[in-house]
């Protein structure tokens, strides 16, 4: 086991704050330190031409394109992933830097990665070293978003290829580079601040994946739909004194807190919440998911950046579209977000932002869970630790044996266990085996190490920011993970969560029962409630090694869930929060009883065996209680061989380093001129709501320009921005063609030619607001490769008007006697995609993504692809205005009423 720098725990001063705060006078007259915080945001959006992640098909159209004459990336930025022709948001990394009273630094890091592997992390630590950076490798706990459609191209491990791509060196580096640059410019925004804390519950865009099962012993397992970890926690850290704001996070221009900032204003906000950014399917654009839009509404609100960190996310995904969980919120949005497209995707991003403002100015007030303070400890531990003695190495494709024995054979394999699907037969032999005490192992596995993990052994992280506890597996938890450890880890005793019970849903029938309608015997029950609730405490000891991994038949020996060691309150936390996805990646982790009831895809990728979750989140405790003063974390029996394969590890980093940077900066210095002069070569047009409307021009390769695009407005003579690429504003490239293309590229022959995409729209539901009439036009910022330079460009298209609909129709006028105008207006149906694709998209149209799927040919409530905002679909009048045009000239206005269904005047 390795610690890293664990310093004697800092007194905590409580210095609440009262009004507008200002620095604390100690009893000398002079100013008391405070921690520091700062917050740094770099570009992290790879090459267009890279994979867009997951979903991305399989690239069967290189050699057909070569020989054929179709678009071709000349860089090769994806191998075995078909390639990604745009961005519909840009991608970051983000990072707050927190100061301790004693000078030591923190990092709280967000990426938009599928995962946080250990190597991207161990590289932009020592670009860190290099650029003089007080955060160390160990001093950062890197979270991934776990982006389902981003690039990923950072791993070594080949099974991750299997859901991605091959690795890139070339975005390894870029990466490690934009991880420096974000910490480095968090670190220069250093200031005196103030800390708060606090949870609120959120739980519409959020559903069990999981969901109900059954093992196979016929009891119930899995989770009901709606249990989770149902908060979001938040951390807000603000200014102490006055300090011009920066400008940074993406919506510059249009949030609450730009310009000069009075002391108390927000430098950031940290959040978490557990949920799989994986609301699009194979699109073919690079995107941040749901985390772009809600960067852009919480950062307009608050006026802040937003650094996003997951929780339960190994059982958090949805709500999906099902036909016994579909339904309307109440704004009206469909509940339902997983692969559910570009516009239910911001529908439920708002959604989520509106709880995280909330949590925002919850922590401001006397119900935070931990108010303000400008002096508190701040400390972080990094273990690394072995697996457990009874299995010490990572497995992927975890099969149960006694399956296999019954005749249906099971290969691991990653990800999953193949079986052959085989009709079983009862064989009683494991059971025969156990009955006279002959420990056979439940399931079994291939290595998983280096195929999904790149260390055979756990990174452990906790971090303290006074009473908030961050506390990292580097897993993709499930639920019954992170209750469990918020649960052992809080100042509050006896409420350890144990797993979820499904024996509430159980009555006696007999001598069996009956559990959520369906008959399970005795021994089903006893085994099913022990396996939860049963203390696990000495599962891992040496002394049992030989049946940690086998179940013991009488339910009273099982060891359970969880072990129930918890803090004393003395030791414990106000807001424990357990963090997913982060430092590295050792696979999903379930609990005991999600292990053993059955076969199924997350527990073929949880790594240590059967108690897994237990054993980091027991490690995990013990680490934060050193935090407050307890024991340090004690070397495991078998430690030699972490420390062996730690040396391993910063070995390899070394070498990948020392190639990475200068093969990095060698492919860029051999980047061919483009094609100039930039310019633009097709002007927006003219639009009205229910549209969209592009600007092209001639930019650099995909090499090196990835365009950054914004629109902005004409307000009382100045320009103002709008939109942005969160979403808002979205670019395409059109690739060379062929083999003549390819060539052209490499010679400084090819012309490249990009293209915004901007849409007007009526929002649903209407507090998502709408585009205003008025004056717009784009700004592009790029690089183009001249003369063996990158030289940035800057682009302003010609202005566009936006104005109304004018599908309003009006029947069955009429002027009875009195000279009243009467008539009647009908429900309006809005477009449901561009006007050029209404029926089908052009061939050779720009963004191919935009098109009309009929809602799925009429088996889905919702159309995924008719447009990239949340567009209303339909509307009843709300007023309207009689204009009469007199005998004599002279123009009228007037207001009509509804009456009786229709409208008089």
């Amino acid at each position: 086991m390795r610690l890293r720098r664990l310093p004697a725990v800092l007194s905590a001063v409580a210095l609440v704050a009262v009004g507008v705060p200002t620095i604390a006078i100690a009893a000398g007259g002079g100013p008391e330190r405070t921690i520091r915080a700062g917050v740094g945001i770099a570009d992290a959006t790879w090459n267009v031409g890279a994979a867009a992640g997951q979903y991305s098909s399989e690239n069967t159209s290189l050699a057909e394109n070569l020989a054929g004459g179709g678009e071709v990336d000349p860089h090769t930025h994806s191998r075995i992933k078909e390639k990604s022709y745009g961005t519909h948001s840009r991608l970051s990394v983000r990072a707050i830097v927190v100061e301790a009273l004693d000078g030591r630094r923190v990092a709280l890091l967000k990426s938009d990665n599928y995962l946080a592997q250990d190597l991207l992390l161990r590289r932009a630590g020592q670009l860190l070293a290099e650029a003089g950076s007080e955060v160390g490798y160990d001093d950062i706990l890197h979270t991934a978003s776990h982006n389902h459609s981003s690039p990923y191209y950072t791993t070594t491990s080949p099974g991750v290829f299997i859901f991605q791509d091959v690795v890139d060196q070339r975005m390894f580096e870029y990466q490690a580079r934009a991880i420096r640059d974000a910490i480095v410019e968090a670190e220069a925004d250093l200031q005196p601040a103030r800390m708060a804390a606090t949870s609120v519950p959120f739980s519409a865009m959020k559903a069990n994946v999981v969901g109900p099962a059954t093992a196979d012993d016929g009891s119930p397992a899995g989770y009901p739909r709606e249990f989770g970890d149902n908060e979001v926690v938040v951390m807000r850290f603000d200014a102490l004194r006055p300090k011009v704001n920066k400008g940074k996070g993406k919506s510059k221009g249009k949030g609450k807190g730009q310009g000069k900032p009075r002391g108390g204003d927000p430098i950031a906000v940290w959040m978490n919440f557990g949920e799989h950014p994986e609301s699009l399917d194979g699109y073919g654009l690079t995107t941040a998911d749901f985390l772009g839009p809600l960067e852009r509404f919480v950062e307009r609100e608050v006026g802040a950046p937003l650094v996003f960190s997951q929780g339960d996310v190994g059982s958090a995904e949805g709500p999906y579209e099902r036909s016994d969980t579909m339904a309307r919120l109440p704004d009206g949005t469909w509940r339902a977000f997983a692969h559910a497209g570009y516009a239910q995707m911001e529908r439920g991003a708002k959604l989520l932002a509106d709880a995280v403002v909330a949590g925002v100015e919850q922590a401001a007030t006397d119900d935070a869970q931990v108010p303000y303070s400008s002096s508190f400890a701040v400390d972080a531990v990094t273990a690394w630790v072995p697996g457990p003695l009874s299995h010490p190495y990572p497995s992927v494709g975890n099969c149960r044996t006694e399956t296999t024995v019954e005749g249906n054979p099971g290969v691991g394999v990653a990800p999953d266990c193949e079986r052959a699907g085989s009709p079983t037969q009862e064989n009683p032999v494991v059971n025969t085996l156990e009955l006279h005490g002959v420990p056979v192992p439940d399931s079994y596995g291939a290595p998983g190490y280096p195929a999904v993990e790149e260390n055979p052994r756990l990174k452990l992280q906790v971090f303290r920011f006074g009473e908030v506890l961050l506390a990292s597996c580097a897993c993709e938890a499930q639920v019954d993970l992170i209750l469990n450890l918020e649960s052992r880890a809080n100042d509050v005793a006896g409420d350890i969560f144990d797993g979820y019970d499904w024996s509430t849903s159980c009555t006696p029938a007999g001598a069996d029962y009956t559990c959520n309608g369906k008959p399970v015997t005795a021994a089903a029950y006893d085994r099913m409630v022990a396996q939860v609730h049963n203390d696990a405490a000495g599962w891992d000891s040496p002394e049992n090694l030989g049946r940690a991994l086998s179940e013991p038949t009488d339910p009273a020996q099982i060891l359970g869930n969880f072990t129930k060691e918890e803090l004393a309150p003395s030791q414990g936390f106000a807001l424990p929060v357990g963090i997913g996805h982060a430092g590295d990646y050792n696979g999903y982790t379930v609990s005991y009883r999600e292990y053993q009831s059955r076969d199924h895809y997350r527990k073929a990728l949880t790594a240590y065996g059967p108690h897994t979750a237990d054993y980091m989140v027991t490690r995990l405790v013990r680490m934060a209680g050193a935090l407050k003063g307890g024991a340090p974390l004690e070397a495991e029996l078998h430690d030699p061989a972490a420390q062996a394969d730690e040396a391993r590890q910063e070995a390899t980093a070394r070498v990948i380093g020392g190639i990475s940077g200068p093969a990095y900066d060698a492919w860029r210095a051999s980047l061919p001129a483009d094609v100039g002069p930039v310019a633009g070569i097709t002007q927006p047009r003219d639009l009205q709501r229910f549209d969209a409307t592009t600007f092209s021009w001639r930019g650099g390769s995909n090499a090196v320009d990835n365009p950054d695009a914004r629109v902005e407005r004409l307000v009382d003579g100045s320009w103002e921005a709008f939109a942005d690429m969160t979403g808002e504003v979205q670019t395409q490239v059109r690739f060379p063609d062929g083999v003549e293309g390819v060539a052209d590229t490499h010679t400084g022959q090819q012309e490249w030619i990009w293209t915004a995409a901007f849409e007007a729209y009526s929002g649903f539901p209407a507090h998502l607001g709408s585009t205003p009439a008025g004056t717009y036009r784009f700004v592009v910022d790029g690089v183009s490769r001249v003369s063996g330079a990158d030289e940035p460009y800057s682009l302003t298209s010609d202005t566009f008007e936006v104005t109304p609909w004018t599908g309003v129709v009006t029947s069955d006028g009429w002027v009875d006697e009195g000279g009243d105008v009467s008539f009647a207006i009908a429900d309006s149906a809005y477009p449901r995609t561009w006007s050029d694709r209404l029926t089908e998209a052009p061939a050779g149209a720009p963004f191919p993504t935009i098109r009309d799927d009929r809602n799925s040919n009429g088996s889905s409530k919702i159309c995924r692809t008719c447009s990239f905002r949340p567009w209303a679909e339909t509307a009843a009048p709300a007023s309207a205005v009689v204009t009469v045009t007199r005998a004599d000239g002279t123009v009228e206005q007037v207001p009509a009423a509804l009456a009786g269904g229709r409208w008089v005047a």
